[in-house]
């Protein structure tokens, strides 16, 4: 095996991919093909919303897309919204060949239009083509902090957005945190170790086990208490967090 062949092996291995399909069978059908190929599938879906938050959350270098979806929303417009939030590759399914259907597909440039019954070698192929071209293109997606200073998350059937400059301070209690933002509290399934990785490090300091505060909205630090205060709350000082809190400090 060559040096090219090397190089494409090892990233063919982080490829993780995002499947939307409102046909069981067919979905179980890619998830299997998808996993036997060594790829990751970051989640696999059969609606809109929540193929939008999953796009959001797990940040997919590929998108598989059948055209006809559940809902009001079919596949090309949810495409069209997923790329108004970051570029991907993207590959549509379908069952539909007439030419209205796919002028109004091929406006978004997809790497391929794969059609039903899947045939294994087909999907290898574009999926082949899609890493090819996230490679020459955009590259591999970190799991950076969003470009726009900004988190998502699920509320009921919308997605509210927080900004992060306004975010106070974060409590969790195992994989939920309550996070504090513009003197309201917003609940979301997620943990610590996820919240830390979205947060830029330079403003946001764990300062005891589970608690994450904004040091930007310190107010006042009680040393014989070992309390912080915050615009709307009181945060207690671990033991073992004290030193990585003072050295952040600008003490004069």
């Amino acid at each position: 095996m060559d040096k090219k062949t090397d190089l494409l092996v090892s990233e063919t291995a982080k490829i993780r991919i995002l499947i939307i399909e409102d046909d069981e069978l067919i979905r179980a059908l890619l998830d299997l093909i998808i996993t036997d190929l060594g790829h990751v599938i970051v989640a696999s879906v059969d609606n809109a919303l929540d193929a939008l938050v999953s796009y959001a959350v797990h940040r997919p270098h590929v998108v598989i897309s059948d055209i006809e979806i559940k809902g009001n929303i079919d596949g090309i417009e949810l495409s069209k919204k997923l790329l108004q939030i970051r570029k991907c590759q993207l590959l549509f399914l379908t069952g539909n060949s007439n030419a209205e259907t796919f002028n109004k597909a091929k406006k978004l440039a997809p790497l391929a239009f794969i059609s039903k019954p899947i045939v294994r070698v087909e999907l290898e192929r574009s999926i082949d083509l899609a890493i090819e071209h996230s490679n020459e293109t955009i590259g591999f997606v970190t799991e950076s902090m969003p470009a726009d200073g900004c988190l998502y998350t699920r509320i009921g059937n919308k997605l509210k957005k927080i900004a992060i400059a306004d975010i106070e301070y974060i409590e969790v209690d195992g994989k939920y945190s309550s996070i504090s933002v513009a003197q309201r509290i917003v609940n979301c399934k997620v943990s610590l170790k996820e919240l830390q990785a979205k947060l830029p490090q330079k403003d946001f300091l764990q300062v005891n086990r589970s608690s994450v505060i904004n040091l930007n909205c310190i107010e006042e630090i009680d040393m014989a208490r070992q309390i912080i205060k915050m615009p709307s709350a009181e945060i207690s000082i671990g033991r073992n967090f004290k030193e990585s809190l003072l050295n952040r400090l600008n003490l004069i």
